[in-house]
């Protein structure tokens, strides 16, 4: 595995570890409310982005579901995933477009309510107009590949 992947696959799985929702032996109905959900910060990911795993585990093989926080004018440079992923805006203002160059005016904007799939591979980047909290689902186990080193904050 590529370490950039792997590291982000071993940083999902630090936020799942802590999670009571890491195990698959849930009861018929699982819930989840706003207070069960821990959100931390990963070197990969820019300082103002929090994850919390809601479901599943993003670095083993099944399904999983996370959310992402991040305060208005945060940027994540261009960067790829290995699985789709599916993106709904839960509050706020999100831009995101396909490509490799990071061109913020070239991005779609969501509004809250809002959602989008992004492909296996793809290269995609986003700017949080306003606060923001996303959620992302698809199918493990993902990681995380920027498009251009320099642009990894564990490099800068």
């Amino acid at each position: 595995m590529n370490p950039t992947r792997f590291a982000a696959a071993f940083g999902f799985g630090l936020v799942v570890a802590t999670s009571p929702l890491a195990h698959s032996d849930h009861p018929p109905m699982l819930n989840v409310f706003p207070g069960d959900l821990r959100w931390a910060n990963f070197p990969i990911l820019p300082k103002d982005i929090q994850l919390a795993t809601v479901y599943g585990d993003p670095s083993k093989p099944g399904p999983y579901i996370f959310r992402a926080r991040m305060p208005a004018g945060t940027k994540l440079w261009s960067h790829r995933h290995p699985d789709e992923r599916l993106v709904t805006v839960l509050q706020g203002t999100y831009r995101s477009a396909v490509g490799e160059a990071y061109d913020v005016a070239a991005a779609t904007e969501y509004p809250e309510g809002s959602f989008y799939v992004t492909g296996p591979n793809a290269p995609h980047y986003s700017y949080a107009v306003t606060d923001v909290i996303v959620q992302e689902q698809g199918i493990g186990p993902t990681g995380m590949e920027y498009v251009h080193a320099e642009d990894d904050p564990r490099k800068r």
